[in-house]
């Protein structure tokens, strides 16, 4: 008998795994299990007058299409009104989403970026009653459209585009593909293990935790409330102390083209303290840059192929002065300083020059304070604990500003002392949704703001937890987790990894820790992956239960398995 039980108990197990290979197959498309699927799309020139219907872009075959052009846009009234975070849309040229309230007033609009994965909406768009689709451009082949109220996927992985290291410094930018939030990776060596250096809402990161002359691997994966994508290609970089930073022009974007006052393109190769990155000067082309206040300029410093000469203009663009620089790769002093510089440019002398370094170095220049880094917000009970850093020492104070609409407009809250990067909003009402971005202050101004964060304040009272250790006995338990948007999770894990979670969601109701924790799958790995984890969302948790067990005494009924959840 025995025997026979084990043989079910195999199959059992076998057609699980078939079955839930099958469902994330099926699950993968980024089309299905949203509010339009299989729905007639009116096609018209206006809501409200279609002129014919069609199933073609909601039917999950990406074969078929509607070509929008001339003026015809798709639509869709819902029966009742229903809140919408996420879309997801297959296309060409470009396209935007509108969505309206039951008396066709427009609530908000949204350009879908060009990719077929699943894109976060910057705030969840409540009460809609009719969803439009517009092409932007000539026209638009559309393929497939979904809306949905919770993502079902994950979204598309993300690419490093761009990298740079200075002294003690790393940053680094990604594409946007529309996801919640990205994850930033660290490894030591190439291929990884990585470590998780932060959760951002942004498109940038800035890593001040390096050591100089130590090489650095990163990736970044994308999440949304559906799951992580997988990582994005590897960059490496080796932040250290060169001739080339410590200037004026470190991080700095310079203006391209023939003239001062017309730019034709930008350029940050050549102030990136990468010397295999480079940027050409041919065709009449230079490059310049333009301060904020005058400064006092010292030394020149460049690296290039052919001669190359810096120039110097005060604030009415008359030039000051022009200085040849004679070497490559090695600071040279200017017979004098030069005063009052406003813009300071470089042109090449010969028929052209490839240019891979460039910074001037200057005693009391004044210049506006580098905006802060790497802001976060997170959530509490009637507070909003922002967090963030500063790698300029000319920082007097940090003014924190705050709206209630995505972008700002931002008004300025409270101000604190360089020395604080932290601060606690509690003029806050639980259920709304604030957006706070950060900017410093030094001698001379006002610099730009930070990233932007954003935090939905929660009442304490929603889910009440039990105390790390109080009435946890066992060996294991199943934990089980109850989503805001209906969604049941359960985990079968060690009386540990339990108390790691509670104490984790202890630490972000009172404001600290990571926005999301992961739960590995362990014997639910299925498939050619060497590790699987779930993440859980703070501000999705609704409630939770702990059922403990012994494994020596008692075996825990196994849940019905729920694709949905995993």
């Amino acid at each position: 008998m025995k025997k026979f039980n084990h043989v079910l108990l195999a199959l059992s197990i076998i057609f699980g795994s078939l079955f839930f290979n099958m469902s994330s197959t099926q699950a993968a498309s980024p089309f299905v299990g949203g509010l339009l699927g299989g729905e007639q799309i009116q096609i018209g020139t206006a809501v409200g007058q279609s002129a014919t219907v069609s199933t073609l872009i909601t039917d999950g075959d990406i074969s078929t299409s509607v070509l929008l052009s001339n003026g015809n846009m798709g639509w869709f009234t819902f029966v009742t009104p229903v809140d919408i975070s996420a879309i997801a849309a297959k296309f060409t040229n470009t396209a935007a989403v509108e969505f309206y309230d039951s008396n066709n007033n427009l609530l908000q609009r949204y350009e879908l970026l060009n990719n077929d994965g699943t894109q976060m909406l910057p705030t969840v768009v409540q009460g809609v009653s009719t969803v439009a689709l517009k092409y932007t451009g000539a026209n638009s082949r559309v393929y497939e459209w979904n809306v949905f109220t919770n993502p079902t996927t994950a979204p598309l992985p993300t690419t490093i585009n761009w990298i740079q290291g200075g002294d003690q410094v790393v940053k680094l930018e990604w594409a946007n593909t529309g996801a919640e939030s990205y994850n930033v990776k660290r490894a030591t060596s190439p291929g990884g293990p990585y470590n998780l250096l932060a959760t951002v809402k942004g498109l940038a990161y800035t890593d001040i935790s390096v050591v100089n002359g130590t090489a650095y691997y990163y990736v970044v994966s994308a999440v949304n409330q559906a799951g992580e994508s997988t990582n994005s290609g590897e960059k490496s970089i080796r932040p250290d102390a060169t001739m080339f930073t410590g200037g004026l022009l470190d991080w700095k974007t310079l203006q391209v083209g023939k003239t001062i006052t017309t730019a034709t393109s930008t350029t940050r190769e050549v102030t990136d303290n990468n010397t295999s990155t480079n940027t050409l000067l041919s065709n009449g082309n230079f490059m310049w840059y333009t301060f904020t206040s005058p400064v006092e300029i010292t030394s020149v410093v460049a690296k290039f192929t052919n001669n190359v000469v810096v120039e110097f203009y005060d604030s009415n663009n008359n030039l000051l002065e022009q200085y040849a620089i004679t070497k490559s790769d090695q600071v040279q002093l200017l017979p004098a300083p030069v005063e009052s510089v406003s813009i300071v440019a470089l042109k090449y002398t010969g028929a052209n020059s490839r240019v891979y370094e460039w910074n001037v170095f200057g005693e009391g220049g004044e210049v506006l304070p580098e905006k802060p880094l790497n802001l976060t917000a997170t959530a509490g009970n009637k507070q909003v604990v922002l967090n963030w850093s500063s790698s300029d020492s000319s920082v007097t104070e940090f003014h924190v500003k705050r709206s209630t609409i995505p972008g700002g407009t931002y008004t300025t809250i409270n101000t604190v002392t360089s020395g604080t990067y932290s601060y606690t909003d509690t003029n806050v009402v639980n259920g709304t949704t604030y957006y706070y971005v950060v900017s410093a202050v030094n001698a001379v101004g006002e610099g730009q703001n930070s990233n932007e964060a954003s935090a939905t304040p929660k009442g304490s009272d929603v889910v009440n937890p039990p105390n790390p250790g109080e009435g946890q006995t066992g060996e294991r338990a199943l934990l089980r987790i109850i989503l805001i948007s209906g969604m049941d999770r359960e985990y079968d894990l060690s009386m540990a990894e339990v108390n790691a979670f509670i104490n984790w969601y202890e630490a972000r109701a009172n404001g600290s820790g990571n926005v999301m924790f992961a739960f590995d799958k362990h014997n639910n790995n299925k498939g050619p992956f060497v590790a699987r984890k779930d993440y859980v969302f703070y501000d999705k948790i609704l409630t939770f239960e702990v059922n403990s067990y012994n494994t020596g005494t008692s075996t825990p009924e196994i849940p019905d398995y729920d694709p949905e959840a995993h």
